[in-house]
């Protein structure tokens, strides 16, 4: 049973600790799966351009940079900084 024991919790805890329910933690898959989140964000932004869908837009542009860190440069990163600061249109 210790021997059990042994072998369950570190798998255990490497399942609880590892397994973020953050989409937004650095990973390939949460990058992947972001990127379409923006994709699918921007076309509902350009076919309602409202501030709401904007919002949303700039929160998933958001949560896309945050799961993706090594994908810009410094440069882009202050684009990105200034996309995020302007405000949306009412």
């Amino acid at each position: 049973m210790k021997k059990l024991l042994k072998t369950i919790t570190p798998l255990a805890i490497t399942l609880v600790l590892g397994c973020s329910k953050d989409g937004t933690s650095p990973s390939p898959q949460n990058c992947v799966d972001n990127s379409q989140k923006v994709t699918d964000a921007v076309t509902v932004y350009a076919t309602n351009p409202n501030k709401a869908n904007c919002e949303a837009y700039k929160n998933t542009v958001r949560d896309f940079f945050k799961s993706c860190p090594t994908y810009f440069t410094g440069a882009s990163k202050q684009a990105y900084e200034d996309f995020l600061a302007e405000p949306c249109p009412n």
